[in-house]
């Protein structure tokens, strides 16, 4: 199964969803009415040992990187702040009390530093006997408009003449042994906020990087029907990694978004780089490399055994 050919199934069901839900499936979050003139956002993720975590790791890292891939989530819709979290974990059959709890501490603590308490959930355990079945953990993150009525930077918004921008820098943030920043990054909840504050309507379509920045903008490019030209020479990468490995290594948890008009260079602490502009034509994200052109479309992860309805999952 493909990942990315199975959400388009789920995505086409979207008109099936009572007028209630705002944002169906197929951005960072959905939301959903609740009546009164607010929404509430929801999101949720997986984090799986050997798969997105390192065997054998300190299950802790575990929760506390299922939690921050919800998070991340969060800072995509820039107008939106952690309320809540809730967590179900899969224990392998044999699991000891104390791993057992060492992922409880890391979903509590991790939650806790983002005011996002870990307030329920469910513990089940499998059936197998395999000694490698993985412990498995899933979150679901509850978050509030931080100004009502404002509205949030969809995958859709993207206008053509916007520029398009990257935070931080992208690029090796999975090391072959499977650590590396993105078993413990800060997702970037802080900017996003600056940015909704001061682009205000002038800030478009947002995401974070977690497929890899070409594939995450064709997210972008495929919802908001546009095109999307990239100047690879412009795009941020971390020191040592090629900017075309770059581009498609994914688990940065940066944020990519459009934008018109003047972007500062930096906000809450964070570097902010131009790197293409939208554009009218074909769904599309051309990168330019020298006086090459290629489709970055498919440059990323597509995660068949695991898929989340926000952002993608890896």
């Amino acid at each position: 199964m493909r990942e990315f050919d199975f959400l388009a199934r789920v995505f086409a069901a979207n008109h099936l969803l009572p007028k209630r839900v705002l944002v169906p499936p197929g951005d960072d979050m959905a939301v959903v009415d609740l009546g009164n003139g607010d929404g509430i956002l929801i999101a949720a993720d997986s984090a799986i040992e050997g798969r997105h975590a390192p065997w054998g790791c300190d299950p802790s890292v575990l929760g506390r990187k299922a939690v921050l891939r919800n998070v991340s989530d969060v800072a995509a819709m820039a107008n939106a702040r952690p309320v809540a979290i809730v967590a179900t974990a899969v224990l392998p059959r044999g699991t000891s009390e104390d791993r057992a709890w060492r992922l409880y501490e890391g979903l509590r603590e991790t939650g806790a530093a983002w005011d996002a308490p870990l307030v329920g959930g469910d513990i089940a355990r499998t059936s197998s006997e395999d000694p490698r079945a993985p412990l498995e953990v899933s979150v679901a993150i509850i978050a509030a408009p931080v100004r009502p009525g404002r509205g949030y930077a969809l995958r859709s918004n993207a206008r053509i003449g916007d520029g398009v921008y990257v935070t931080g820098t992208i690029g090796g943030a999975w090391n072959p042994d499977g650590t590396g920043r993105h078993l413990d990054f800060t997702p970037r909840i802080a900017v996003a906020h600056a940015l909704d504050e001061v682009l205000a309507d002038r800030l478009g379509a947002m995401i974070d990087v977690s497929d890899g920045l070409g594939r995450d903008l064709g997210h972008i490019a495929e919802c908001s029907r546009v095109s999307i030209e990239i100047e690879l020479g412009h795009v941020p990468t971390t020191a040592g990694v090629a900017p075309r490995e770059a581009i498609a290594q994914g688990e940065d948890y940066e944020l990519a978004f459009t934008a018109r008009g003047h972007v500062p260079s930096q906000l809450a602490g964070v570097s902010i780089a131009r790197i293409g502009t939208v554009v009218a034509g074909d769904i599309a994200v051309r990168v330019r490399d020298g006086s090459a052109w290629f489709d970055a479309r498919t440059a990323g992860f597509e995660h068949g055994d695991g898929a989340g309805t926000g952002g993608g999952a890896r």
